[in-house]
């Protein structure tokens, strides 16, 4: 099967997703509206068409992604050459509406697919918005993130839950014994360090008690823009190393290639996602694929991969001393940092693997033609 991915820029989230259909015959390609240069994690072996963010005065800031458009002559032009059997629309967007109107023609089935919950408030708003994304782009969407459903909340229609895959990844071999000033227990963040939703200086200011008696080592890992408001979040980041005298303790790590990024998680000891408001993390995922603990917020919508006490912890990312206890614990019972990272990479071999992604989205195909 021949399968278009239309996505705003292709991020690391697809790997698995990729990986997984190419490994069971698949083809794969990608129509992407990034402007920076196109990266391609591992090589993979699928085709891009690259259409750049067009600039217009009317376009509000911050919302180039949902108004970008694209001549329908080059939409067409992309799906003739690659043929697909499927497309799958990332989001509700302008771009994603006119390829769908060129494969209804063409009869290609589409997809949408988004990063959040499957269950949303019984509002006007939410409930007109899947509405026309049913309307102009498919009535089947796919979700990455499992949600839980409650009295004020309904399910759309044809909505299926297909968790993230994550590529194999080197797993750590040495867990610490013990953890003193002299071996710290070290630990890894994967987050944008521009965005203030990252919730990075929250928690470095949960921390500063363990940072005093020197018993952690923090490194940080995630892309960082150039534009004004991620540089000067940044700066507000560093700033807050610099006044805490923490420059010994805390190491940042922006852009690095996605390749060196899964190596490092194996050279640390605990993963922690301290985000607000966090749609769908992978990291978690990739952390626990090289057999990590993991600690995440509530906030977290993929957060259904921890098995509390067994593979991580869930913790309320307003509150600093509910962090400060979860990492208490691998503090004092450094023993448990190898029965839980075990437990995680067990989790992931489990049920995560880009062959489970393959396999189930087959079978949602299926659904779709029933």
């Amino acid at each position: 099967m021949k399968i278009l991915f239309s996505v705003p820029r292709i991020h690391t989230n697809y790997t698995g997703m990729a990986q997984g259909l190419l490994e069971d015959g698949h083809r794969v390609s990608f129509v992407t509206m990034n402007e920076d240069e196109i990266y391609i994690p591992f090589d993979l072996d699928v085709a891009v068409h690259h259409f750049k963010r067009r600039k217009r005065f009317f376009f509000p800031e911050g919302k180039t992604k949902i108004l970008h458009y694209e001549k329908f002559s080059k939409l067409k032009a992309a799906l003739e050459k690659e043929q697909p059997d499927l497309i799958i629309a990332r989001d509700f967007n302008v771009l994603n509406i006119q390829l769908s109107l060129i494969a209804r023609r063409k009869r290609i089935p589409v997809l949408l697919y988004d990063q959040v919950q499957p269950y949303f408030d019984k509002t006007f708003k939410r409930r007109s918005w899947y509405a026309f994304a049913n309307l102009l782009i498919s009535r089947y969407r796919m979700t990455t993130v499992q949600g839980s459903r409650s009295q004020n909340r309904d399910e759309p229609p044809n909505t299926f839950f297909v968790p993230f895959p994550v590529p194999e990844t080197p797993v750590k071999q040495d867990y610490p014994a013990a953890i003193s000033p002299q071996k710290p227990l070290r630990i890894i963040v994967v987050s944008k360090l521009g965005s203030v939703r990252k919730n990075l200086i929250f928690f470095f200011e949960s921390l500063l008690p363990i940072f005093e008696k020197k018993l952690i080592r923090v490194s940080v890992y995630g892309m960082l823009k150039e534009d004004p408001q991620s540089r000067g979040h940044f700066k507000k980041v560093c700033n807050f190393i610099e006044k805490h005298n923490l420059s010994e303790f805390i190491e940042l790590h922006p852009n690095e290639v996605y390749e060196h990024v899964l190596s490092a998680y194996s050279n640390h000891d605990l993963f922690i996602l301290p985000s607000l408001d966090e749609p769908a993390a992978i990291s978690p995922f990739e952390a626990m694929s090289s057999g990590l603990p993991v600690i995440v917020t509530e906030q977290n919508g993929t957060n259904y991969i921890i098995d509390e006490g067994k593979n991580g912890f869930i913790f309320n990312p307003k509150k600093k001393h509910d962090l400060q206890q979860k990492v208490a614990f691998f503090l004092e019972n450094p023993e448990n940092l190898k029965e839980f990272g075990q437990n995680a990479l067990e989790t992931i071999n489990r049920n995560y693997r880009p062959a489970h992604f393959s396999s189930n989205l087959t079978r949602l195909i299926q659904q779709l033609g029933e």
